[in-house]
């Protein structure tokens, strides 16, 4: 007598959220693009602006993503035992079902899904925030006016904060617990379905009974509308539908039927790309206080050009302020002393010596820094870019393809932005005799309007 087959097995899935669209492959590259385009005409202001405010709103919805899934995350789900059919290592069922579970007689069951869209926001506010670095050094035009340079460190800040509840998040994501699919044995299912929702007549008074009671009942295993059950698909999250749920079995093509070759080379990846990062924090961290702190600096500018074409002045000061010091060690208040340790240490510990080699070790820190920037950003900006595309292509394919309305809409959207930008820079030119009197006119107002802000300003400082 043959014995009987399971009732229903029992294998691993990954349940997730795909990337949603505004996060899709077009819309990401043409940030990047943005981002690049923003540096290279840099120069040009208007053109610039453009290209940086446009992809600034895209990183900004980014990061206010990356606050909303940190500030509220998926409530946790009791987990708990599920009994299941005893199979060998040896049983005839890997053909159907790639991810079987053998050799064990329960899986412990705890819904939980991963949101991929945590990837794609990590792509967008990092790199974001690493482009700020090469545009603090080259860009001219966003530190020439006041609210230019309050606008774009106010995004900088925005940037990095994003950038800090994105990692935090995905390093929570880490932690999701191992998803299971129960299927009947002689019934596979798809490499990859979706959720129809949720009915709570699903779930009864714990994981076993629900997942048994599906199975012995063809009633209620119909009411599915899945081959397979899904504990997962009774999740939530706070920016999601449910039916927007999606999970995956791993074929012995694909990564996830290897995940510790898989992680092994992202944690390995990771690290040197983390320690990219920290070094750019660093060095931004050093230019902002050099930019902002009230110290009379021999570098005039953080802005690689300025420093270029006062090279010299900027050696001379250096070599002044080394000539200087070795002035103060070398003076002699104690003729009668003068082989004595005492003299040396004096001028060493004297206040000027310690005010003069202060500002030689800033100036020399933040000319360092300066010089780490111009080589660090730009091939930290690029590797993350790269390193992260790699992971979110590892994610699936995105839901839509580049010939659908909801990928290539935003690059109609920036030419559409750029030709009204254009067309506006040319009013001048074909606006009437009446509408330039008035230009003048309304022109002439503002000039008087800044002159008596300038005088009451003039004014408060002369009193003060």
């Amino acid at each position: 007598m043959s014995t009987p087959g399971p009732l229903f097995i029992a294998q691993e899935a990954l349940c997730f959220y795909p990337i949603s669209t505004i996060y899709g492959s077009c819309p990401r590259y043409l940030f990047y693009a943005l981002l690049l385009a923003s540096c290279v005409t840099r120069w040009t202001g208007w053109l610039a602006d453009v290209f940086l405010g446009a992809a600034a709103t895209y990183a900004g919805v980014a990061a206010i993503q990356a606050f909303i899934l940190v500030s509220s995350p998926s409530s946790p789900v009791v987990p708990g035992p599920v009994t299941i059919s005893y199979l060998p290592r040896n049983t005839s069922l890997w053909g159907s079902f790639p991810q079987l579970i053998t050799e064990r007689d329960n899986v412990i069951v705890q819904p939980a899904a991963v949101e991929l869209d945590a990837d794609a926001v990590n792509a967008i506010v990092i790199t974001g925030y690493l482009v700020f670095l090469p545009l603090q050094c080259w860009s001219r035009v966003l530190s020439q006016e006041r609210v230019r340079v309050i606008l774009f460190y106010l995004w900088n800040i925005l940037m990095f904060a994003g950038s800090i509840c994105a990692l935090i998040y995905s390093n929570t994501a880490k932690n999701t617990p191992t998803q299971y699919m129960f299927c009947y044995p002689d019934l596979p299912p798809l490499d990859e379905t979706s959720s129809d929702g949720w009915q709570a007549s699903w779930r009864t008074s714990t994981w076993n009974n629900s997942v048994w009671s599906i199975f012995s009942n063809i009633t209620l295993w119909n009411q599915l509308g899945d081959i397979c059950f899904n504990p997962c698909f009774n999740t939530s999250q706070i920016l999601r539908q449910r039916t927007s749920l999606d999970v995956w079995v791993a074929t012995s093509r694909s990564e996830l039927d290897h995940p510790h070759s898989f992680w092994n080379k992202f944690i390995y990846s990771r690290r040197y790309i983390y320690s990219l990062l920290g070094v750019t924090v660093i060095l931004n961290i050093i230019l902002l206080v050099s930019r902002f702190f009230p110290y009379s600096s021999r570098i005039p500018s953080v802005q690689m050009m300025v420093v270029w074409r006062e090279r010299k002045a900027i050696w001379t000061s250096f070599r002044e302020g080394f000539c200087l010091l070795k002035a103060i060690a070398c003076q002699d208040d104690f003729p009668s002393r003068k082989s004595s340790t005492w003299r040396r240490v004096r001028s060493i510990l004297n206040r000027q010596f310690a005010k003069e080699c202060l500002r030689l070790l800033a100036d020399s820190l933040i000319l360092v820094g300066l010089l780490l920037s111009i080589i660090i950003s730009p091939l930290t900006l690029i590797a993350f870019v790269v390193w992260i595309e790699w992971y979110i292509h590892n994610d699936g394919p995105s839901q839509e393809n580049p010939q659908q309305v909801g990928q290539w809409s935003y690059l109609v959207s920036i030419g559409l932005l750029l030709i009204s930008a254009l067309i506006l820079r040319w009013k001048y030119r074909v606006a009437s005799t009446q509408e330039l009197d008035d230009e003048i006119y309304a022109l002439r107002e503002r000039l008087a309007d800044v002159e008596s802000r300038r005088l009451l300003r003039a004014e408060a400082s002369h009193r003060a």
